[in-house]
């Protein structure tokens, strides 16, 4: 027997939601033209009958014909392994899941949720109820990369009811899943819930800090650095906070924290945040020999290099390249560094261009906002020289060339210097007041 077809996959989530959902039953699936097939589709007529294929029932016959080729997973689940998994481990409590599936009712001939459908996988954490009950079940007996075909019962599923008129009572059905990939997300609350004698020790505080190192790591995949950076320290207070017995968890200790420190250099880096970078690889350096560490000098060089602390930064790449001598990535970051170098002293000679008269300057009338501009960093400047106290004046950014030959006439008028400097791998430029000697400030 055949079953209707739905105009858009039914996504159990929303189904399960506080709100319900709402489908639409096509009676014309049968009525597809030629439309599908026309020339200048971008897809073929193999491809689309295959994608056809995909979601139609692989099973004719009665479920319970099935279950007899099945083994039990649980009262409600039963399963069979179409594709065997990668290694021995199972997808954990509160794993964060991605899946590829197509769910049928008995005797239906069409998926009524597919992934496939939809054209993309389902992600979903384990133990949150975003899921079916039974789903999850079956989902808990897989490995990385199988392929299984589940059988569940409506007891973990819709129930006894049901949801008319599309899903019958005590509908059960049949999953087929891919297992794409599951992460451990950790415990985040693994180190706040020990007591005050566990916190001191380190035989304690060791497994709750690789709980917590997982579950940040779990947020910098997910792009939530801030967090990961909240759980990254909070491993680092734990881990220093507590006593060690002998030489090897001295050792043990020392290695977690100089990774726990390269971890937080990544993610200061991620954020824009050179200076914090700079600072947890000081931290490293307190702890180790960082010329040994091919990561953590390529954090250091990434961070100096958004400084703008180029040599420093080349002479720190350059270590981790000795280390891993066929690393893309130095080699990537290093191409980066001399194309900003070679930038920034382009930027440097056209200041000393402008400051020395270099630079030919064509005889143009000012413009009305021209005259205005120069008007109102005249009154700036003279207000800036004239407050003993103010050293520095940081000019606005996104200055024309135009304007910026304004300043460097009005400092030169004022005596005062037109420096360029950088800040979060963003150019500034900043008039400062001359000392003594004649130079500005450093």
């Amino acid at each position: 027997m055949e079953g209707s077809v739905l105009k858009e996959a039914l996504n159990i989530s929303d189904l399960l939601g506080e709100h319900g959902a709402q489908f639409q039953i096509s009676t014309k699936y049968n009525d597809h033209g030629e439309e599908f097939f026309m020339e200048d589709d971008y897809g073929s007529a193999d491809e689309d009958e295959d994608a056809h294929r995909k979601i139609m029932n692989p099973w004719d016959r009665s479920f319970d014909e099935l279950r007899a080729q099945m083994f039990m997973v649980s009262e409600f689940v039963y399963k069979r392994i179409t594709k065997q998994g990668v290694g021995d481990e199972l997808v954990p409590d509160r794993a964060r899941v991605t899946i590829d599936y197509n769910a049928y009712f008995e005797g239906e001939t069409y998926a009524f949720d597919s992934t496939s459908m939809r054209g993309e996988y389902k992600t979903f954490t384990i133990g949150k109820s975003e899921v079916l009950q039974g789903l999850e079940e079956a989902v808990q007996s897989m490995k990385p990369s199988e392929e299984a075909q589940f059988v569940i019962g409506y007891q973990v599923l819709f129930g006894e009811l049901g949801c008319k008129p599309r899903i019958k009572p005590k509908a059960d059905a049949l999953f087929i899943v891919k297992l794409i990939s599951f992460t451990d997300p950790g415990d985040a609350d693994a180190l706040d819930n020990l007591t005050q004698e566990e916190k001191t020790s380190y035989a304690v505080v060791k497994d709750k800090v690789a709980d917590t190192r997982t579950h940040a790591k779990d947020y910098f995949k997910r792009n939530m650095v801030a967090n990961a950076i909240n759980d990254y320290h909070k491993a680092v207070n734990y881990l220093e906070g507590c006593h060690v017995k002998n030489e090897e968890e001295q050792k043990e200790q020392t290695e977690t924290l100089i990774a726990l420190y390269t971890s937080l250099a990544v993610c200061y880096n991620k954020k824009d945040n050179p200076r914090r970078a700079c600072s947890m690889i000081n931290e490293i350096r307190r702890l180790g020999n960082i010329d040994r560490m091919s990561r953590a000098l390529f954090h250091e060089g990434r961070a100096l290099m958004n400084l703008g602390e180029y040599e420093r930064a080349k002479t720190s790449l350059l270590k981790a390249q000795r280390l891993e001598a066929t690393n893309k990535d130095i080699v990537k970051e290093l191409k980066i560094l001399n194309e900003r170098w070679e930038k920034h002293r382009q930027e440097e000679r056209s200041i000393c261009a402008r400051a020395f008269g270099l630079k030919e300057r064509k005889d143009e009338r000012q413009t009305e906002e021209q005259v205005k501009f120069t008007n109102t960093m005249k009154k700036n400047l003279e207000e800036f020289v004239a407050d003993e106290k103010s050293k520095q004046f940081t000019l606005p950014e996104g200055l024309t060339t135009k304007e910026m030959d304004i300043v460097q006439d009005l400092a030169d008028e004022f005596d005062v210097k037109l420096n360029l400097y950088k800040e979060s791998s963003k150019d500034f430029y900043r008039l400062e007041k001359k000392k003594a000697g004649g130079e500005g400030e450093q």
